[in-house]
């Protein structure tokens, strides 16, 4: 289309538009004014003075007894039996960086996650731990595996915190 066209619809619509706008929307000067009358609220039948006050009593029903004793164990002492530690495997503590890279990268082959860490008593050393672990069971279970990638006999099973 040109551009004669479109602005020729443009101008159209827009007229369009501004004629429904006034021709649908009320005028004031066709609209009836109308009040409401709020009628009073009658007067109560009863004389409030004369009233007696209520006295509640308690109500004894021994044949409905209902034992409120708390039987379920809480949140607290559930919680206390989680173990909510994580726990590594302390492959060893190496010097060379080349051990180091080649023991993390058979852990990781074998689809372990490996990491270092500085080890604490000698700087010179870096220990390779394996996991985490969700629990020591999940460390057991696997630990056949992990002592043959390593190359070792035996390893420590560490608490991890992040």
């Amino acid at each position: 289309m040109n551009t004669n066209r479109m602005l020729g619809i443009f101008i159209a619509v827009t007229l369009l538009a501004w004629v429904l706008i006034f021709a649908l929307s009320p005028q004031p000067k066709y609209q009836q004014i109308s009040n409401i009358n709020i009628p009073k609220l009658p007067e109560p039948l009863v004389e409030q003075d004369n009233l007696q006050k209520i006295e509640f009593k308690e109500v004894s029903n021994d044949l409905l007894k209902i034992d409120t004793k708390d039987t379920l164990p809480s949140a607290k002492d559930r919680l206390e039996n989680i173990d909510f530690n994580l726990y590594v495997y302390k492959a060893g503590a190496f010097g060379s960086s080349a051990t180091i890279s080649n023991l993390v990268k058979a852990f990781n082959d074998a689809g372990f996650p490996a990491f270092t860490e500085q080890n604490k008593s000698n700087q010179k050393l870096t220990n390779v731990l394996v996991g985490p672990f969700a629990s020591k069971k999940d460390i057991k279970d696997n630990q056949e595996t992990l002592n043959q990638i390593a190359g070792i006999k035996v390893g420590e099973v560490m608490a991890w915190n992040p």
